[in-house]
């Protein structure tokens, strides 16, 4: 509502009483409402020209002023139009609130609201200062006696009557009584009081049993597949649960493998351009060599993957990287592959895929060969990934005697991570089970 200056409403109850007391005139030639005009001409009789002061604050009424003026209305002794302009009330509706307030709570009612939210934490009783004089003291020991006889009666309506519920039998009426007395009353140390307080029941304690079987079940399982697992639990508390038990999954990065000799034969043109998705299998294929080390000792795993469902479609182990690594798994890889199809086998500029027989292997079998940049890994990321994926399951943090246990762990492995293993991306399952559902 538009607040007018004290000097415009003197003027237009000037104008009010000069044209007879003509208020459609009034209204009309100051393009005003007739309520306003009306209070300000009531102001005015009642109070004289400082009934039309301008409150730039809001006022504060204590609750016997309000009480003062509501007595008057229910007395019949004034309207609210009356009383406000006898108390200098702006507003006919702040009286009106306070009489719906009174009728309500009574004089409670008139008393201000506290500001803000009311605060969580209960206000507990404070011991009362040692007494000084007999009436003190007598009323210090009323108080002793009305807590015994409180807490006697808590303590007859728990049936189990350990320490537990007695720490919260005293916890519950310490809003009524000091801690000080009730704590002798029970028969409760402090100390002891303090520990059943702060000894609460550990509310994920069925399902970090879960995810502990889980991790037992599978060590190398990470938070997200734990919790694909788990149905209909988030996975951020998963993470929080993992970490608190200290079940993460530890990895150890070491010096990559590379077979890059320079350029020793054909170099391929980057056909996928870090374009590892496929809509079908066998469209894209991906492919490198891993260096594994047990003592002294080197084993070479050179495995070819599908991108259309991280599928290991053939693999090889060797002492040496050499050639004959490359091109026995690609034969593997080539005799499980359909007739007429498209496939794209990338891999790094390495020399064993530079060789003219790995080429005219390729070529006799119509599969066009993609080729990272130079020292460029990202472009064979996916292959990477599942590398380093590879290494901290069945690698990493394990020690192992000859590297024959090595490669039938790996042999293991493969096996596992194709039947097995399932994948977030692959809507929880395994790259075998994925492959098959998506022809049904």
């Amino acid at each position: 509502m538009t607040k007018y200056h004290q000097l415009f409403k003197q003027q237009v109850v000037n104008f009010y009483f000069e044209h007879h007391e003509n208020l459609a005139f009034t209204l009309k030639y100051f393009n005003l409402v007739a309520k306003s005009v009306r209070c300000w001409i009531a102001q005015y009789k009642y109070s004289g020209t400082n009934g039309l002061a301008v409150l730039h604050r809001k006022r504060i009424y204590s609750p016997e002023f309000k009480h003062r003026v509501v007595q008057t209305i229910l007395s019949g002794r004034f309207t609210m139009e009356n009383a406000a302009l006898y108390f200098g009330i702006a507003s006919n509706g702040t009286i009106s609130q306070w009489l719906k307030a009174f009728r309500k709570n009574s004089i409670n009612g008139l008393h201000p609201k506290p500001k803000g939210r009311p605060s969580i934490k209960p206000k507990y009783a404070k011991m009362p200062l040692p007494p000084k004089t007999e009436e003190e003291r007598l009323r210090l020991r009323i108080l002793e006696l009305e807590a015994e006889v409180a807490f006697l009666k808590k303590l007859d309506e728990i049936i189990k009557r350990d320490e537990a519920k007695t720490a919260e039998t005293v916890q519950s009426l310490r809003v009524h009584y000091p801690l000080e007395i009730l704590l002798p009353i029970a028969k409760l140390a402090r100390s002891i009081f303090f520990y059943h307080r702060q000894s609460k029941p550990d509310r994920d304690s069925t399902l970090k049993a879960r995810i502990r079987d889980i991790k037992q079940a599978e060590p190398n399982y990470g938070y997200r597949r734990v919790s694909a697992k788990l149905v209909g639990v988030n996975h951020k508390r998963v993470q929080r649960l993992i970490q608190e038990m200290g079940l993460q999954v530890r990895t150890k990065k070491q010096r990559k493998y590379s077979s890059y000799k320079g350029e020793q034969g054909k170099i391929a043109p980057n056909l996928l351009q870090r374009d590892f998705s496929a809509s079908k299998p066998n469209e894209k294929w991906l492919t490198d060599i891993t260096e594994f080390r047990v003592k002294d000792e080197k084993l070479y795993f050179s495995p070819i993957l599908d991108c259309f469902n991280n599928e290991l479609i053939a693999y090889g182990l060797s002492r040496h990287p050499n050639g004959m690594l490359v091109q026995k798994m690609l034969l593997q890889a080539v005799e499980k592959l359909p007739r007429n199809v498209n496939l794209i086998l990338h891999s790094h500029q390495g020399i064993h895929y530079q060789m003219p027989s790995y080429q005219r292997l390729l070529a006799k079998n119509r599969i066009s060969q993609s080729m990272s940049r130079k020292g460029n890994c990202l472009d064979n990321a996916a292959m990477e990934s599942f590398f380093g994926r590879m290494k901290t399951e069945c690698f990493h943090g394990k020690s192992f005697t000859s590297i024959d246990e090595l490669e039938k762990v790996i042999n293991d492995y493969v096996r596992y991570y194709n039947e097995e293993r399932i994948q977030l991306k692959l809507k929880g399952l395994s790259p075998i089970q994925y492959r098959k559902q998506s022809f049904k």
